[in-house]
């Protein structure tokens, strides 16, 4: 019978992947928000420092320092670093002229100094503004800072006049409060907010895999209940289709005794094998019908064969057809219930039985091989149709004049569904061969 992934099961796996790419997620965005809020935050400070160190150094005519370095002691020089110093948060300037020497600093021992490759300095001298915040730095010219060492760094170019040439570099360490309070709440309402929104996402995708899980059960007990039905289904087809036969021939006997009366006697043997294989079909059907949890889920391949011989070899002798059989004494047992198994062999061999003539050959072969049972049902009469064969598996389809088309479908089909295949394909030199084959099931330990 067809199953289906345990709901509970696909709900664990789905909400732990889905509950993981939440997280993900959420801390990914927080992180790149929080990094973009400190970058426009910090730049955006530098930004306010650089229009006011420009507008000072406008005012006092700074720009002449930095192209003479020796009139760094003239008093609007001074005058100019001394607004510059009285910047809230400053811990340190460090004026620096093009060729990266510091000119003048509130550290009066790094006057002079050349230090090494610098980034950030010749960003600032390119044009452009630098903000970033430094912790426990190992460059050279933070040495000499001391500490705390956590700070914000500002490369501010100065231009000779608006948008004029640069001439320096006005490098600012300030520690502000405001901003880092700022920062620091903007960070906290940042993750706040992701782990708001990731729990929310998690609860809504848990409520959502709630109703799923619901309607996979649901739809489960429909798909069980179904397959359940369409197996009773299967097996009163298999069963009426094959009771047509025995019914046919007991009529037949009766037709004929009645048009030639006491002069053609009645074949009593004949009825009771007849009627002795309706009743077992029957009895069989009750069986599995009565108790499907009941129902055997191996069966032994080799009795199966023996009971197909025994009902089949009768009528072909009867027939004047020759009847072959070959299987050895050990065949396994396969995932199939035997009155199925035993309906599609009568299927298969009723219709090689009514495609040969007086003197044709049925013959009934059984073997395994890597796992696998392969039964052939071959005979020697008139072959497959030249149109249609595709159709041959296929419900209602029939080239029988009095053919209901059901047989070699619902053989098909209980072979699929343990998990196996049929196969109809001609025979040599003439004729149709059956292939059954079934993945056999390990030995019982019993």
């Amino acid at each position: 019978m067809t199953t289906v992934g345990r709901p509970a099961a696909i709900t664990r796996w789905f909400m732990i992947a889905g509950s993981i790419g939440v997280a993900l997620f959420a801390i990914g965005m927080a992180w790149l928000l929080d990094a973009f809020i400190e970058s426009r935050l910090l730049h955006r400070d530098a930004e306010l420092s650089r229009d006011f160190v420009q507008s000072v150094a406008d005012t006092q005519k700074a720009a002449e320092a930095f192209r003479h370095p020796e009139r760094a002691s003239d008093p609007d020089f001074v005058e100019f670093l001394a607004h510059v110093a009285a910047m809230p948060d400053v811990l340190r300037i460090n004026a620096y002229t093009t060729e990266q020497r510091v000119l003048w600093s509130s550290s009066p021992e790094m006057i002079g100094q050349t230090f090494g490759h610098n980034d950030e300095l010749e960003e600032a001298l390119a044009g452009e503004v630098v903000a970033n915040f430094d912790a426990e730095s190992d460059k050279s010219e933070h040495v000499m800072l001391g500490s705390p060492r956590e700070f914000v760094e500002n490369y501010i170019p100065v231009h000779a006049a608006r948008n004029g040439p640069i001439v320096g570099v006005i490098e600012l360490y300030r520690r502000p409060v405001a901003l880092t309070q700022a920062l620091a709440e903007g960070q906290r309402r940042i993750w706040g907010a992701a782990l708001l929104g990731g729990s929310l996402l998690v609860l809504s995708l848990l409520w959502f895999v709630r109703r799923i899980e619901r309607a996979l059960g649901e739809q489960q007990r429909r798909l069980v209940d179904n397959e359940a039905l369409a197996m009773v289904g299967e097996l009163s087809a298999a069963v009426a289709h094959n009771i047509r036969n025995p019914l046919g021939s007991i009529r037949s006997a009766a037709e004929l005794t009645r048009e030639l009366g006491p002069t053609m006697p009645l074949d009593h043997e004949e009825v009771i094998r007849h009627v002795d294989r309706i009743e077992h079909l029957v009895r069989t059907l009750l069986t599995s019908a009565g108790d499907p949890t009941g129902r055997p889920h191996r069966c032994a391949v080799r009795p199966v064969l023996e009971a197909a011989r025994a009902r089949i070899a009768p009528d072909l002798a009867a027939q004047h057809k020759q009847f072959s059989h070959d299987w050895p004494d050990q065949l396994g047992e396969v995932a199939l219930d035997d009155i199925l198994l035993t309906q599609s062999l009568a299927s298969v061999l009723t219709n090689a039985a009514e495609a040969t003539r007086s003197g044709d050959q049925v013959s009934l072969r059984a073997s395994q091989a890597d796992g696998q049972l392969r039964i052939v049902v071959e005979d020697s009469g008139i072959g497959l149709p030249t149109t249609g064969r595709e159709q041959l598996l296929q419900p209602f389809f029939t080239t029988k004049p009095r053919g209901l088309g059901l047989g070699l479908p619902l053989a098909r089909r209980a072979m699929e569904r343990a998990g196996g295949s049929l196969r109809i394909e001609p025979a040599t030199p003439h004729g149709t061969r059956v292939v059954l084959s079934l993945p056999l099931l390990p030995a019982s330990p019993t």
